[in-house]
């Protein structure tokens, strides 16, 4: 019967001894330096990962310092092991003279052999062992007087940030007396709190210089100029014999642009620009202008303001809304390849819609919603007349939807559609609206080509007009270098109480440098009027554009 008993006992220690084993786990390691080599006598230790203070506990006394769960040292071949660890989290500690200490959390049980690395302290004066012993009195004290004087160094060359204030959000549990807990405690609820504290941090006094500069900037105010000179020459091509054969022409344009910030998501900009010399449009009087340079301008020779507004921007910079002094063209009927004369076309034609009817910039107000999923909402309006005496005369109201598409196997392209009421009398009618839409397009069909096309119909100040144009830019293919651009494109309008235009312009625009460009153009226009024969005149040209 003992004999019985003993054998039970033996196998119930057999099994408790089994079970623990099961429930503990041994961490492997190996210790080396930065450059590979095994580093012995290292001091691996093993704590509980550490649990965060409680808060709005004034009063509490410092927590004592934490307790290594288990202990080891490297061997001579760098490696250590720590057996029988219970599962969890841990941080483990790994520590040798001369090298910064490494600390890890780890999550036990872990079959891997875990690799420590520990870098070398740069200590200003430190040699190599086999010169200089780290005991040696004198190298030890010119060590520490380097540190004292790298110390003093650092806090000369830095100062404290201006104080911020972070919100920080944590969760408290709370009994019925208002007794607040860390951890959840029987009797007591969880609740959101968020504290604010104030925190200084040390900054180089580069960086604060930096920083100060950055403010600066912010506020002052940026100032960009670009300037265009076109030289612009008509040979009659078809028709009688009219004064613009044989006439060269030279028009030149500055702009100067303010830009300032004035509030958050909120800037100011103006554009003033002056013009001088003759376009060749007073003379060959066509429906479109060859130059332009000068559209919604008032005259040559003087300065313009061409735009003067606030722009703000609301609901996470969904919503854009501009006041003041505008031109609509920069918000409607945009087109990536056919919408800058100072680097795309010339002629207006391709560079506007006719049928937008625009004459003038001037006061008014747009706002742009961008919902941020492919679409765009546009809807403003603008007074186009100089001579109007209040807000309700001449107002040319305009709305627009924009679609960023990505057809399948192709590029992405911009697809709008705009309507146009203009509340301004027609001459000899009662009726004071006049109404147009239309559409701009430009696709991508790879990296190098784009084609465009706009169309509009409706009613402007000549009468009911028929505008179509098309074309094509090409980029980084068949140039002469990589930034060059050039492009063909063609535009019909027509008029059939007034007559009817058709041109064709082609261009190729050299990229001198990221701040000059020049180019070649080299425009056809027939100019047909019912009764009379029509007149046709090629227009060569060469741009100079400057922007800095």
């Amino acid at each position: 019967m003992n004999k019985l008993r003993c054998g039970a006992g033996a196998f119930g220690l057999l099994l408790i001894a089994a079970v623990a084993s099961a429930q503990t786990s041994t961490l492997n390691g190996r210790v080396a330096n930065d450059k590979g080599g095994v580093i012995a006598n290292a001091e691996v230790s093993l704590f509980n990962l550490p649990t965060a203070p409680m808060p709005n506990m004034p009063n509490m006394p410092m927590p004592a310092a934490p307790t290594p769960v288990k202990t080891g040292a490297s061997a001579a071949n760098g490696a250590f092991s720590l057996t029988q660890i219970p599962p969890g989290q841990y941080v483990l500690q790994v520590d040798a003279p001369g090298f910064a200490r490494s600390s890890q959390e780890i999550t036990i049980p872990n079959s891997q052999t875990i690799a420590i690395t520990l870098d070398a302290l740069d200590l200003p004066g430190q040699e190599s062992a086999s010169t200089q012993s780290a005991t040696d009195a004198q190298a030890l004290a010119a060590r520490i007087a380097e540190l004292e004087k790298k110390v003093k160094d650092l806090e000369a060359t830095t100062v404290l940030s201006e104080p911020e204030t972070r919100t920080k959000k944590i969760e408290v549990y709370v009994d019925k007396n208002g007794n607040q807990y860390d951890q959840p405690t029987p009797g007591t609820k969880k609740e959101i709190q968020y504290q604010r504290e104030r925190v200084y941090r040390r900054q180089n006094i580069a960086d604060k210089i930096q920083e100060a500069l950055d403010d600066q900037k912010d506020k002052s105010v940026s100032v960009g100029v670009s300037a265009a000179v076109a030289v612009q020459s008509t040979v009659q091509s078809m028709g009688e014999t009219a004064p613009p054969d044989g006439h060269t022409y030279e028009l030149a344009s500055a702009d100067v642009v303010f830009t300032a910030k004035v509030a958050q998501n909120t800037i100011f900009f103006a554009d003033l620009v002056g013009l001088t010399g003759p376009p060749p449009d007073p003379e060959v009087g066509g429906l479109s202008l060859l130059n332009s340079f000068t559209s919604r301008l008032t005259g040559q020779n003087i300065l313009n303001l061409r735009e003067a507004w606030v722009r703000t921007e609301l609901f996470r910079q969904r919503l854009a809304i501009s006041a003041g002094r505008l031109d609509l063209t920069n918000y409607f009927d945009r087109n990536v390849a056919a919408n800058d004369e100072f680097t795309q076309f010339l002629s207006d034609a391709l560079t506007n819609n006719q049928a937008l009817g625009l004459a003038v910039n001037g006061v008014g107000a747009v706002g742009v919603f961008d919902p941020k999923n492919g679409f765009q909402f546009k809807a403003g309006f603008q007074q186009s007349n100089l001579f109007a005496t209040n807000l309700n005369e001449s107002i040319f109201s305009l709305a627009e939807v924009d679609y960023l598409a990505r057809p399948r196997g192709l590029a992405e392209g911009n697809y709008r559609l705009w309507v146009r009421a203009d509340n301004s009398p027609r001459e000899g009618s009662l009726q004071h609206y006049r109404k147009a839409v239309g559409v701009s397009i430009d696709q991508k069909l790879n990296d190098n080509l784009t084609l465009f096309a706009r169309y509009g119909f409706g009613r402007v100040d000549l009468g009911r007009m028929g505008f179509y144009s098309g074309g094509f830019q090409v980029q980084k293919r068949f140039v002469v270098n990589p930034g060059d651009a050039w492009a063909m494109g063609y535009a019909k309008t027509n008029i059939p109480s007034f007559g009817s235009e058709d041109l064709v312009e082609g261009y190729y625009n050299f990229r001198l440098s990221e701040r000059l460009r020049f180019s070649f153009h080299l425009a056809h226009v027939v100019e047909s009027r019912p009764g009379v024969k029509s007149v046709g005149f090629f227009v060569p040209g060469i741009r100079f554009q400057v922007a800095f």
